[in-house]
C-alpha cells in the first residue's frame, strides 16, 4: 500500500489536488495522511491594492474572504480537513489527518516522527500568492525528509 502525507490548507478542497489523489487511488491501494497547518487569520489576508496580485489573480481578492479571526481560521481548517476525509473515504482510501502547527515544516516533522510515508503531496496556492513557494517548501521538505514530493499548484 502506497502512504501519502498530503500537506494543504486553502487548497485542500481544490480540482487539482482532487486529481492528485484520485490517480494515487487508480493506481492501487493508497492511504493518506491529511495535515493541515493551521494558519492564523493574519496570513490569509492580501489587501487587494497591494500590487501584490497581478491581474491574472485578481479573482483571489475579489472572490475570496479570509476568517476574520484565529478561530476562525482553525475552524475552517477542520472543516476542510473533514470534507477532504469524507471524500476519501468514499472513494474508498483510507484516511485520517489532523490539524498540525502554522510552520508546515515543523507540522510534518512531528508527523514523521509516528508515522512513515512513500511521499509527500503538497498543495499550495499559485505565486505570490503562496508563502509555501516564497520559501520554497516543497524542496526543503524533499531535502529534510528524503522523500519524493508532489508539489500540486492550484490554479483557482
Amino acid at each position: 500500500m502506497r502512504r501519502c502525507l498530503v500537506v494543504a490548507n486553502r487548497t485542500l478542497l481544490s480540482a487539482e489536488l482532487q486529481e492528485e489523489l484520485r490517480q494515487r487511488i487508480e493506481s492501487g491501494p493508497s492511504s493518506f495522511y491529511v495535515l493541515v497547518p493551521n494558519t492564523s487569520a493574519a496570513d490569509y489576508q492580501i489587501p487587494a491594492d497591494s500590487g501584490a496580485l497581478p491581474p491574472s489573480l485578481a479573482w483571489w481578492a475579489t472572490d475570496y474572504r479570509g476568517p476574520a479571526t484565529d478561530e476562525e481560521a482553525s475552524a475552517q481548517a477542520r472543516e476542510r480537513l473533514g470534507e477532504k476525509l469524507a471524500d476519501l473515504a468514499a472513494h474508498g482510501a483510507a484516511a485520517e489527518g489532523d490539524l498540525g502547527s502554522s510552520r508546515p515544516l515543523e507540522a510534518m516533522e512531528k508527523v514523521l516522527t509516528d508515522r512513515q510515508f512513500d511521499e509527500i503531496i503538497v498543495a499550495t496556492l499559485p505565486q505570490p500568492l503562496s508563502r509555501w513557494l516564497g520559501t520554497d517548501l516543497p524542496h526543503q521538505a524533499e531535502r529534510r525528509f528524503k522523500l519524493p514530493v508532489t508539489t500540486v499548484i492550484v490554479k483557482r
